[in-house]
């Protein structure tokens, strides 16, 4: 089974910050994504895969087929970074079964409708309230860009809504 070392928000999925700094920080050995649209889309699987190191396992999941694949093996038998490209994804897969103690948001970019909190982290009405969820289920929400920046507890930042 495998063992979830960072679970992340970045609606940019894997990029730098995520290849050259995360992916070390927490020694994982997979990079799983669950968005549907990137498994749907080969041209988007392949462009992610040019920004996995070397030596890094990847995988993209639909979101079914990720909370069948977590419920199955947990996805294998290694340390797992699991990104999801937006908060509703990560609401609905957490429901549906895949557990997580932590959650950190990167980057959902900026939207219109959406309240900014800090650089590229925005969030909608509907989305605090699936975060606030989330957090009183046990799930430990933070807000953090890069391995550098300073991480902000989600209860703290929503105040600034």
């Amino acid at each position: 089974m495998g063992t979830l070392v960072l679970t992340r928000i970045d609606n940019r999925m894997i990029h730098g910050q995520v290849a050259s700094g995360w992916i070390g920080k927490c020694s994982a050995g997979k990079i799983v994504v669950i968005d549907t649209a990137t498994a749907e889309n080969e041209m988007m699987r392949d462009i992610l895969s040019l920004a996995v190191p070397p030596g890094i396992e990847f995988s993209v999941y639909t979101k079914e087929d990720g909370v069948l694949q977590y419920k199955a093996d947990q996805f294998g038998n290694d340390s797992i970074m699991l990104i999801f490209k937006d908060i509703k994804t990560a609401y609905e897969c957490c429901r549906e079964g895949i557990s997580y103690p932590s959650l950190q948001i990167g980057g959902t970019g900026v939207r219109e409708g959406a309240k900014v909190l800090e650089g590229p982290i925005t969030v909608t009405e509907q989305e605090c309230s699936m975060l606030n969820e989330l957090q009183d289920s046990g799930v430990e929400i933070y807000l953090q860009q890069t391995v550098q920046s300073k991480s902000t507890k989600w209860s703290d930042a929503r105040k600034k809504l």
